[in-house]
């Protein structure tokens, strides 16, 4: 994301926080973003692409936080779960994201539904997947399950909560409560096998909100282009860490795992660069790619 880009955005979710939504006109974010109208149409259609640009934006802040509390941890350390799902509620309130959230609820566009509805089915999705991780394979089957649950109950338990007091909860302490209410619900599963969200039925959604497949050449011909705009008063272990992620994905045999450690001490390398920007891009993509490539691993024959 070019740096014009990211100025109108911040200066947008601040016009949204104190006028609101649909008090915010075009005209307004292009007078406190100070651009033109042409560069604003360049980057944006309209205000609600302003709006899914920082949905967008706090999901690769989340996606990026949560590959870094992994490192160097065991894959089923529900202690790291805990703490990746509750990085969700502290993203939000440090961007003051709960105040955009009720305009969205009050939006009827088809655009906006469409995106909430993708970051949604990915969250199940990657959810899933660490449930797998933290209880065992042999809770394959009932993952989508306890993942929907899951999710429903920590956002609802927020709201509740906020309803009734000013003290917001931990979102340490909901996560918590929610994870041993999992547990309750897998054993109970497990015993009468009664599944309301299936594989099929989730997978059936998945196809419903696929995007543009990520390919190794798509992620190959971006840090091509980022490589080649590092100079050496870049620091020497980024450059080592982007062409070693290079090569990776210019091999055959791509290794998920070590990838996976890498991508957090990349995007670690150029904070606070001009290239920092671009860097966090890169990792989301190839953190995206190499999801795929483990469900392909793990999918059934």
């Amino acid at each position: 994301m070019n740096k014009r880009k990211r100025q109108i955005i911040h200066a947008a979710r601040q016009l949204f926080l104190d006028k609101g939504f649909n008090d915010t006109s075009i005209i307004d974010i292009i007078s406190s973003a100070n651009v033109s109208k042409g560069t604003f149409y360049n980057h944006f259609s309209s205000k609600v692409q302003c709006l899914i640009a920082i949905l967008e934006e706090a999901r690769e802040e989340i996606i990026t936080a949560r590959i870094e509390v992994a490192l160097n941890t065991r894959p089923n350390d529900k202690n790291v779960l805990q703490m990746q799902l509750a990085l969700v509620a502290h993203v939000h309130r440090r961007q003051n994201l709960i105040q955009i959230f009720e305009a969205i609820f009050k939006n009827n566009e088809p655009e906006l539904k469409q995106v909430i509805e993708k970051q949604l089915i990915r969250e199940v999705e990657w959810l899933a997947s660490r449930f797998i991780d933290v209880y065992g394979e042999q809770i394959r089957e009932y993952s989508y399950e306890c993942a929907v649950q899951a999710l429903a109950m920590i956002q609802h338990s927020f709201r509740i909560i906020a309803m009734v007091t000013k003290q917001l909860a931990t979102p340490e302490d909901v996560v918590n409560n929610v994870l041993n209410h999992i547990e309750g619900m897998l054993a109970h599963l497990q015993k009468t096998n009664s599944i309301l969200i299936t594989s099929d039925i989730f997978h059936a959604l998945h196809e419903k909100a696929e995007e543009t497949k990520i390919t190794s050449s798509m992620l190959v011909h971006q840090l091509e282009g980022f490589t080649e705009k590092l100079t050496p008063d870049d620091l020497e272990n980024g450059v080592e860490y982007a062409n070693y992620l290079l090569k990776e994905l210019q091999a055959n045999s791509v290794n998920l795992y070590v990838m996976e450690a890498i991508l957090p001490v990349f995007n670690n390398a150029f904070k606070d660069t001009p290239h920092e920007a671009e860097a966090n891009e890169i990792s989301i993509g190839i953190w995206r790619y190499l999801q795929i490539k483990k469900e392909e691993k793990n999918s059934p024959m």
